[in-house]
């Protein structure tokens, strides 16, 4: 039998693209609501919406269908829905401490405005003992299979999708301009 490389318990991650422009929307709101706090750092982080607004609309049902996509490239049974979404701005030096998304199947973020600078997304390796076994030094190209951490860049109309057990953080904006992203979860549709 031939020499094989089996990768074991990879971390899926989807990147796609879709046009839309939420700037106006996402900044007014910001504002003139009150945002909550649950991972991020300072910034603005709207109320979540159960239900698509008819400003976006059409990016929930475009965001659904590359869900369903997604769920079917990991192979899993059914179709899901997004249950929940909101939006974030990030201001210069906010950011979003490290976290997944519980009571989800997949979760996801689609930057509606991402200036240079304006903080990585970060995923943590979830072997959290690899850096013990495989410590900086010895490493000599990182990869998807030896590195510690995955930065991925926003970028305006990017969107990323995740499962939501992925621990997941955002650095710290270091752009004069905000960062606008929006985040969801999802469910089964039964």
């Amino acid at each position: 039998m031939s020499s094989k490389l089996n990768l074991f318990f990879p971390t899926p991650i989807m990147q796609d693209t879709i046009e839309s422009d939420l700037t106006d929307y996402v900044l007014d709101m910001a504002g003139s609501q009150e945002g909550v706090k649950l991972s991020n750092r300072g910034g603005f982080q709207s109320q979540h919406f159960l239900k698509p607004e008819k400003e976006f609309q059409e990016l929930w049902e475009q965001i659904e269908v590359k869900l369903n996509k997604f769920h079917e490239e990991v192979a899993l049974k059914g179709h899901v829905q997004i249950n929940e979404w909101w939006f974030n701005v990030n201001y210069k030096g906010c950011m979003n401490r490290q976290h997944q998304h519980p009571n989800s199947i997949h979760s996801g973020v689609y930057y509606v405005k991402a200036p240079e600078n304006c903080g990585n997304i970060c995923f943590p390796n979830p072997n959290q003992t690899l850096m013990w076994g495989w410590p900086g030094g010895i490493i000599k190209t990182p990869n998807s299979t030896n590195s510690g951490i995955a930065t991925l860049k926003p970028v305006k109309n990017l969107l990323y999708i995740f499962p939501s057990w992925t621990n997941h953080s955002v650095d710290a904006n270091e752009s004069d301009e905000p960062r606008i992203s929006l985040s969801f979860n999802t469910g089964l549709i039964q």
